[in-house]
């Protein structure tokens, strides 16, 4: 440091605010420099909504649904920060139907997740068609890194 500037910084009384602002600066760097990633992001997926609560809320919940087992017909296979695969059958019994109708509970779910800054990667369908092995969709579905809500 030159010698004027000392000067200016003593005649001030901020010699020792400008060590300790130097030592807070190296004690934060290293800090992020040494903190574990895993524990960064374990902290970050318990911020995460819980999509399954959420559908079980709004969607699936026997209240919400009118049976008790509409969780066949919307679920959560898989979520992540930044992907989330929803599994659905394509027919669904609907109280006061007979017969089977068209699934709607989990396109309620995409559009629920298209809020949240979602968009659909693809759209999968297995199974063949039997009482034993009905078609089930598989919607992938994925949110920019950089997303943090549908507004962005």
């Amino acid at each position: 440091m030159s010698d004027k500037l000392y000067l200016w910084l003593k005649s001030h009384n901020l010699v020792g605010l400008n060590q300790i602002g130097i030592t807070i600066f190296i004690v934060i760097i290293s800090t992020l420099l040494l903190a574990n990633p895993s524990q960064v992001s374990s902290q970050f997926v318990r911020m995460m909504t819980n999509f399954t609560t959420v559908f079980e809320d709004e969607l699936t919940g026997e209240k919400a649904c009118g049976l008790d087992y509409c969780s066949l017909y919307l679920d959560v296979e898989y979520q992540s920060p930044y992907t989330i695969v929803l599994k659905g059958k394509l027919l669904r019994l609907v109280e006061g139907i007979t017969g089977y109708t068209t699934n709607d509970l989990i396109w309620k779910g995409v559009d629920i997740l298209k809020g949240e800054g979602y968009v659909i990667d693809s759209v999968q369908i297995s199974g063949f068609g039997t009482d034993t092995n009905p078609y089930t969709y598989h919607v992938v579905m994925s949110k920019a890194v950089n997303s943090t809500n549908a507004a962005e």
